[in-house]
């Protein structure tokens, strides 16, 4: 997963995304935990598009032909529109939604109420892929930021999968340990008692390793609001807008657009207390 980037959203855009209709997933509805999502499915030349994303996912990784083939087969492939709500906290898993094209805000409720960002998917992540394979009630809700690409299949016809192909196991389970290691970063500045401008210095830092590196320098894309941010680390909206103009202020960092340049990672890791 990585900070938002708008360029995806142009990309979006030229695609053509306009008509809507309803999909209700048939399983969740059964128990009274519909799951609506605006969809579009996709002609067979975006389907090609796609399987192209598909084939060089981590998911897929060291899979053999025949078994790509297979998934292929049993995926079926469609356009979501922006602020989409593709699964929702608390509803039952039925299928495994997999991203192609565009970003994905995940989110959940905190036990006060006030909503926490724990991330934004991205092509090639499986949503709610814990619950998938547990067979749990999601513990996340996923809007897209964007208009999206996803394939989509029945978490049991998924789940015959990975016992067909254990290769595809052990993908899951990498998949799984880094979503278990992300979410463990964000719990550390959540859960610490640290100064607010510390906090944001640290997440900036963590997104620098997904950014473009110069150097010692890096270019971070990001559409986020300035409220978003604060959800991501327990902050309010003001306080992070008057953080990031005292961190402008000491040159730590210059926004040009939806672009945030660091000049120094050394200062910024300094300033966030990692002498």
């Amino acid at each position: 997963m990585d900070c938002l980037d708008r360029q995806a959203h142009k990309q979006s855009q030229s695609s053509g995304f306009g008509e809507r209709c309803f999909a209700e997933n048939a399983e969740a509805g059964s128990e009274g935990n519909s799951s609506h999502f605006s969809v579009r499915r996709s002609s067979a030349t975006t389907w090609n598009d796609a399987q192209a994303v598909l084939r060089t996912g981590e998911f897929c990784k060291c899979l053999p032909p025949k078994a790509i083939l297979e998934l292929e087969s049993l995926a079926a492939p469609h356009w979501c529109e922006e602020n989409t709500v593709l699964l929702t906290e608390g509803g039952k898993p039925s299928k495994a939604l997999f991203l192609l094209d565009g970003r994905v805000k995940l989110s959940m409720n905190s036990a006060d109420g006030r909503r926490l960002i724990l991330g934004v998917a991205a092509p090639g992540d499986i949503l709610g892929l814990s619950a998938v394979v547990s067979g749990l009630p999601y513990e996340i809700t996923a809007e897209a930021r964007f208009p999206c690409r996803i394939t989509s299949l029945p978490r049991q016809s998924f789940l015959d999968f990975l016992c067909r192909y254990p290769v595809a196991w052990q993908n899951v389970g990498c998949r799984m340990g880094l979503e278990h290691k992300q979410t463990c970063e964000q719990l550390r500045l959540l859960g610490f008692q640290l100064p607010a401008p510390t906090k944001l210095a640290l997440l900036l830092l963590e997104w620098c390793g997904e950014s473009q590196r110069q150097d010692r320098s890096a270019r971070i894309h990001c559409s986020l609001t300035h409220g978003e941010i604060g959800q991501y680390i327990g902050l309010g909206r003001e306080t992070v807008s008057r953080i990031l103009a005292d961190f402008r202020h000491r040159k730590l960092v210059e926004k040009r657009g939806t672009t945030l340049f660091i000049s120094s990672l050394r200062a910024l890791e300094i300033y966030a207390g990692q002498n």
